[in-house]
Protein backbone atom coordinates (compact mmCIF):
# COMPACT_ATOMS: atom_id res chain seq x y z
CA UNK A 1 0.00 0.00 0.00
CA UNK A 2 0.80 3.26 -0.64
CA UNK A 3 0.19 6.82 1.66
CA UNK A 4 0.73 9.75 -0.06
CA UNK A 5 0.48 13.37 1.06
CA UNK A 6 -0.03 15.89 -1.37
CA UNK A 7 0.25 19.75 -1.00
CA UNK A 8 -0.92 21.12 -4.71
CA UNK A 9 -1.81 24.86 -5.25
CA UNK A 10 -5.32 24.55 -6.57
CA UNK A 11 -7.02 26.88 -9.04
CA UNK A 12 -10.16 26.94 -7.94
CA UNK A 13 -9.55 27.46 -4.09
CA UNK A 14 -6.47 30.07 -5.16
CA UNK A 15 -4.18 28.57 -2.24
CA UNK A 16 -2.47 25.39 -1.73
CA UNK A 17 -4.69 22.19 -0.49
CA UNK A 18 -4.07 18.85 0.85
CA UNK A 19 -4.97 15.52 -0.28
CA UNK A 20 -4.00 12.05 1.25
CA UNK A 21 -4.52 9.19 -0.95
CA UNK A 22 -4.08 5.40 0.24
CA UNK A 23 -3.58 3.48 -2.92
CA UNK A 24 -3.14 -0.09 -3.64
CA UNK A 25 0.49 -0.73 -5.66
CA UNK A 26 1.46 -4.07 -5.20
CA UNK A 27 0.10 -5.16 -8.46
CA UNK A 28 1.70 -2.95 -10.43
CA UNK A 29 -1.31 -1.84 -12.17
CA UNK A 30 -4.06 1.33 -11.48
CA UNK A 31 -6.46 -0.22 -9.22
CA UNK A 32 -9.78 -0.92 -10.04
CA UNK A 33 -11.94 1.19 -7.80
CA UNK A 34 -11.77 4.84 -6.17
CA UNK A 35 -13.21 6.03 -3.26
CA UNK A 36 -13.67 10.13 -2.56
CA UNK A 37 -13.82 10.45 1.41
CA UNK A 38 -15.08 13.66 3.01
CA UNK A 39 -14.22 14.94 6.32
CA UNK A 40 -16.24 16.29 9.36
CA UNK A 41 -16.41 19.60 10.40
CA UNK A 42 -12.99 20.13 13.00
CA UNK A 43 -10.94 17.15 11.16
CA UNK A 44 -9.14 17.39 7.76
CA UNK A 45 -7.86 15.19 5.09
CA UNK A 46 -5.37 13.12 7.49
CA UNK A 47 -8.51 12.43 9.97
CA UNK A 48 -9.91 9.02 8.55
CA UNK A 49 -6.40 7.63 7.60
CA UNK A 50 -5.23 8.65 10.86
CA UNK A 51 -8.40 7.46 13.08
CA UNK A 52 -9.49 4.34 11.08
CA UNK A 53 -8.32 1.18 9.41
CA UNK A 54 -9.36 2.64 5.76
CA UNK A 55 -6.04 1.40 4.40
CA UNK A 56 -7.12 -2.04 4.98
CA UNK A 57 -9.96 -1.79 3.27
CA UNK A 58 -8.82 0.09 0.31
CA UNK A 59 -6.43 -3.04 -0.05
CA UNK A 60 -8.93 -5.65 0.47
CA UNK A 61 -10.96 -4.18 -2.22
CA UNK A 62 -8.03 -2.75 -4.20
CA UNK A 63 -9.89 0.76 -4.27
CA UNK A 64 -7.67 4.02 -4.38
CA UNK A 65 -9.06 6.25 -1.32
CA UNK A 66 -8.54 9.66 -1.89
CA UNK A 67 -8.94 12.20 1.17
CA UNK A 68 -9.13 16.01 0.19
CA UNK A 69 -9.25 18.95 2.82
CA UNK A 70 -12.43 20.77 2.85
CA UNK A 71 -11.52 22.93 6.03
CA UNK A 72 -15.61 23.65 7.76
CA UNK A 73 -17.00 24.12 3.99
CA UNK A 74 -19.91 21.91 4.04
CA UNK A 75 -18.69 21.39 0.88
CA UNK A 76 -20.46 23.96 -0.33
CA UNK A 77 -19.92 27.07 -2.46
CA UNK A 78 -19.90 29.61 0.33
CA UNK A 79 -20.87 32.95 -0.13
CA UNK A 80 -18.20 34.43 2.06
CA UNK A 81 -15.48 31.91 0.91
CA UNK A 82 -14.37 29.28 -1.49
CA UNK A 83 -15.84 27.58 -3.60
CA UNK A 84 -15.29 23.87 -2.01
CA UNK A 85 -18.09 21.83 -3.97
CA UNK A 86 -17.27 23.18 -7.35
CA UNK A 87 -13.46 22.04 -6.42
CA UNK A 88 -14.42 18.21 -4.79
CA UNK A 89 -16.92 17.71 -7.82
CA UNK A 90 -14.66 19.34 -10.80
CA UNK A 91 -11.35 20.04 -10.15
CA UNK A 92 -10.15 16.97 -7.67
CA UNK A 93 -11.31 14.22 -9.80
CA UNK A 94 -9.47 15.57 -13.02
CA UNK A 95 -6.51 15.96 -10.81
CA UNK A 96 -6.45 12.43 -9.20
CA UNK A 97 -7.20 11.27 -12.60
CA UNK A 98 -4.31 12.32 -13.73
CA UNK A 99 -1.84 11.70 -11.20
CA UNK A 100 -2.97 8.32 -10.28
CA UNK A 101 -4.52 6.83 -13.66
CA UNK A 102 -7.69 6.29 -12.20
CA UNK A 103 -10.44 4.36 -13.55
CA UNK A 104 -13.06 6.85 -14.53
CA UNK A 105 -15.98 4.69 -15.37
CA UNK A 106 -18.72 5.98 -12.84
CA UNK A 107 -19.83 2.31 -11.97
CA UNK A 108 -16.07 1.90 -9.97
CA UNK A 109 -16.55 5.74 -8.79
CA UNK A 110 -17.49 5.89 -4.93
CA UNK A 111 -18.28 8.78 -2.84
CA UNK A 112 -18.81 8.95 1.44
CA UNK A 113 -17.81 10.66 4.54
CA UNK A 114 -18.83 11.35 7.90
CA UNK A 115 -20.83 14.14 9.90
CA UNK A 116 -20.66 17.35 7.25
CA UNK A 117 -19.20 14.87 4.62
CA UNK A 118 -21.84 13.25 5.02
CA UNK A 119 -23.91 15.96 3.73
CA UNK A 120 -21.27 16.61 1.26
CA UNK A 121 -21.00 13.32 0.23
CA UNK A 122 -25.03 12.59 -0.03
CA UNK A 123 -24.82 16.80 -2.08
CA UNK A 124 -22.18 15.23 -4.69
CA UNK A 125 -23.76 11.84 -5.52
CA UNK A 126 -27.59 14.08 -5.82
CA UNK A 127 -26.24 16.87 -7.80
CA UNK A 128 -24.92 14.88 -10.04
CA UNK A 129 -25.75 11.12 -10.28
CA UNK A 130 -24.40 10.37 -13.31
CA UNK A 131 -20.79 10.71 -11.68
CA UNK A 132 -20.86 8.51 -8.89
CA UNK A 133 -22.26 4.60 -9.05
CA UNK A 134 -23.01 4.93 -5.09
CA UNK A 135 -22.98 7.09 -1.63
CA UNK A 136 -22.71 6.51 1.98
CA UNK A 137 -23.07 8.70 4.44
CA UNK A 138 -22.17 8.20 8.42
CA UNK A 139 -23.50 10.45 10.99
CA UNK A 140 -24.24 12.70 8.09
CA UNK A 141 -26.35 15.90 7.96
CA UNK A 142 -29.29 15.24 6.02
CA UNK A 143 -31.14 18.43 7.26
CA UNK A 144 -29.21 21.22 6.95
CA UNK A 145 -32.22 23.62 7.60
CA UNK A 146 -32.25 21.57 10.84
CA UNK A 147 -28.68 21.83 11.45
CA UNK A 148 -28.42 25.74 10.36
CA UNK A 149 -30.94 26.39 12.92
CA UNK A 150 -30.24 24.77 15.96
CA UNK A 151 -30.80 26.82 18.63
CA UNK A 152 -27.60 24.92 20.99
CA UNK A 153 -25.31 26.11 18.18
CA UNK A 154 -22.32 28.25 19.45
CA UNK A 155 -22.61 31.60 18.32
CA UNK A 156 -18.92 31.15 16.86
CA UNK A 157 -20.55 28.36 14.56
CA UNK A 158 -23.48 30.56 13.65
CA UNK A 159 -20.90 32.74 12.13
CA UNK A 160 -19.26 30.31 10.28
CA UNK A 161 -22.74 29.06 8.61
CA UNK A 162 -23.46 32.87 7.95
CA UNK A 163 -19.93 32.32 6.13
CA UNK A 164 -21.05 29.08 4.44
CA UNK A 165 -24.58 29.96 4.02
CA UNK A 166 -25.27 33.31 3.82
CA UNK A 167 -26.31 36.21 6.30
CA UNK A 168 -29.81 35.10 6.30
CA UNK A 169 -28.79 31.05 6.39
CA UNK A 170 -31.35 31.12 3.37
CA UNK A 171 -30.63 27.54 2.09
CA UNK A 172 -31.19 27.36 -1.38
CA UNK A 173 -32.66 24.40 -3.23
CA UNK A 174 -28.51 23.03 -4.46
CA UNK A 175 -27.91 23.21 -0.91
CA UNK A 176 -31.05 20.87 0.35
CA UNK A 177 -30.96 17.12 0.47
CA UNK A 178 -34.66 16.97 -0.02
CA UNK A 179 -34.64 19.15 -2.92
CA UNK A 180 -31.78 17.77 -4.63
CA UNK A 181 -33.05 14.18 -4.29
CA UNK A 182 -36.77 15.39 -5.69
CA UNK A 183 -34.70 17.23 -8.78
CA UNK A 184 -32.36 14.21 -9.49
CA UNK A 185 -35.71 11.89 -9.08
CA UNK A 186 -38.05 14.25 -11.46
CA UNK A 187 -34.83 14.14 -14.38
CA UNK A 188 -33.03 10.57 -14.16
CA UNK A 189 -36.17 8.94 -12.29
CA UNK A 190 -33.64 7.28 -9.98
CA UNK A 191 -31.21 8.00 -7.20
CA UNK A 192 -27.63 5.92 -6.95
CA UNK A 193 -27.64 3.54 -4.41
CA UNK A 194 -27.34 5.20 -1.07
CA UNK A 195 -26.57 4.13 2.45
CA UNK A 196 -26.97 5.92 5.72
CA UNK A 197 -25.73 4.79 9.02
CA UNK A 198 -26.03 6.65 12.29
CA UNK A 199 -25.64 6.11 16.17
CA UNK A 200 -28.98 5.63 18.24
CA UNK A 201 -26.98 8.17 20.30
CA UNK A 202 -26.36 10.95 17.95
CA UNK A 203 -27.33 14.23 18.12
CA UNK A 204 -28.39 13.58 14.59
CA UNK A 205 -30.48 10.73 14.40
CA UNK A 206 -33.77 12.08 14.46
CA UNK A 207 -32.59 13.86 10.66
CA UNK A 208 -30.92 10.86 9.64
CA UNK A 209 -34.88 9.11 10.80
CA UNK A 210 -36.71 11.74 8.92
CA UNK A 211 -34.45 11.49 5.35
CA UNK A 212 -34.27 7.39 5.56
CA UNK A 213 -38.02 7.31 5.54
CA UNK A 214 -38.36 10.18 2.95
CA UNK A 215 -35.84 7.90 0.70
CA UNK A 216 -37.77 4.96 1.04
CA UNK A 217 -40.82 6.32 0.40
CA UNK A 218 -39.60 7.86 -3.23
CA UNK A 219 -38.57 3.78 -4.42
CA UNK A 220 -34.78 4.80 -4.56
CA UNK A 221 -32.20 2.04 -4.21
CA UNK A 222 -31.81 3.51 -0.22
CA UNK A 223 -30.73 1.46 2.91
CA UNK A 224 -30.18 2.87 6.45
CA UNK A 225 -28.60 1.35 9.44
CA UNK A 226 -28.55 2.35 12.99
CA UNK A 227 -27.16 0.81 16.47
CA UNK A 228 -25.65 1.55 19.22
CA UNK A 229 -23.40 4.49 19.23
CA UNK A 230 -23.10 8.68 19.52
CA UNK A 231 -21.37 11.09 17.05
CA UNK A 232 -17.87 9.72 17.55
CA UNK A 233 -15.36 7.83 15.89
CA UNK A 234 -15.74 4.20 17.43
CA UNK A 235 -19.04 4.02 15.40
CA UNK A 236 -17.67 5.52 11.99
CA UNK A 237 -14.67 2.76 12.95
CA UNK A 238 -17.70 -0.17 13.31
CA UNK A 239 -19.55 1.43 10.21
CA UNK A 240 -16.55 1.44 7.89
CA UNK A 241 -17.20 -2.12 7.17
CA UNK A 242 -20.71 -1.50 6.63
CA UNK A 243 -19.84 0.94 4.16
CA UNK A 244 -17.61 -1.01 2.22
CA UNK A 245 -19.84 -4.09 2.24
CA UNK A 246 -22.49 -1.91 0.83
CA UNK A 247 -20.04 -0.49 -1.88
CA UNK A 248 -18.32 -3.71 -2.63
CA UNK A 249 -20.74 -6.74 -1.40
CA UNK A 250 -23.81 -4.73 -2.16
CA UNK A 251 -24.45 -6.37 1.73
CA UNK A 252 -26.13 -4.21 4.59
CA UNK A 253 -27.61 -5.18 7.43
CA UNK A 254 -30.99 -2.86 7.81
CA UNK A 255 -32.62 -2.26 10.78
Amino acid sequence: MAHITIETGSPTLCMTTSIHVVSPVESGKPPDYTLYLLHGAGDNASTWQRLTTVEQYAHQYNCTVIMPEANRSYYTDMTYGLNYFYYITQELPKFCSRLFQLNEDRARTFIAGLSMGGYGALKCALTYPGQYAKAVSLSGVTDIRKRIHDMDMPAGMVKEMQAVFGPELDIKPDQDLYKLAETALAQTGKLPPILCCCGTEDPFIEMNREFAAYLRQSGSDFHYVEGPGAHEWRFWEQHLETAFDFLFNDKTQEE
